[in-house]
């Protein structure tokens, strides 16, 4: 009977021991997260390589856009590019989306973000013979990721990598671009401890 006791209260206590056991313990160990960042504006140049039927082509372009990041793990971003020199078929995007942002670990001047959004896409395609078709709109997604080294309201990221999928009447095009940049945002983080 005793033991019968002591079997049922443990099975009863022990989830709660493991789940208050596990929110201290995380509390513990999370390192401090940027929080309300404000609003954001980024500006990157760089270079997109696009693959279409059995070959690949490269161009030059810009991007930016806006976003602000209410928590780490969620922002939210519009951004438009247009890479239309040296292009055998220029892409312009435009997406909208989600972001994630969290702090590199033990450099509080460091942040890797992540991006995920779908919009439409201003492109060209290939027609017979590779000649390019005129540009029309078209659906696309991107998902990107970046690495930003924070000085005041200013960032500078090394890099930012974006695959974009577009899904022309001809074809679905492939891109894959790495640009770097700056960020300029309008108020300044404040520290947060959760």
């Amino acid at each position: 009977m005793f033991q019968q006791s002591t079997v049922r209260k443990f099975l009863l206590v022990a989830p709660l021991l493991l789940l208050g056991g596990s929110i201290s313990a995380l509390g513990q160990v999370q390192a401090a997260a940027v929080s309300g960042s404000g609003i954001n504006f980024f500006s990157n140049f760089g270079g997109l390589r696009t693959h279409v039927i059995g070959y690949t082509y490269n161009a030059l372009g810009i991007e930016g856009g806006i976003f602000v990041q209410r928590s780490p793990l969620f922002g939210v971003e519009v951004r438009g590019a247009t890479y239309p020199f040296y292009a055998r078929y220029s892409q312009s995007p435009v997406t909208a989306g989600f972001r994630t942002e969290v702090p590199g670990p033990r450099w509080n001047s460091i942040t890797f973000s992540g991006y995920f959004g779908g919009g439409m896409s201003l492109a060209q395609s290939a027609g017979p013979h590779y000649t390019p078709t005129p540009a029309q709109w078209s659906p696309c997604w991107q998902v990107s990721q970046s690495l930003s080294i924070s000085r005041g309201v200013w960032k500078w990221k090394p890099y930012e990598g974006t695959w974009t999928q577009t899904y022309t009447p001809e074809r679905t095009l492939r891109g894959l671009s790495l640009t770097t940049g700056i960020t300029y945002t309008f108020t300044r983080a404040r520290r947060q401890v959760y």
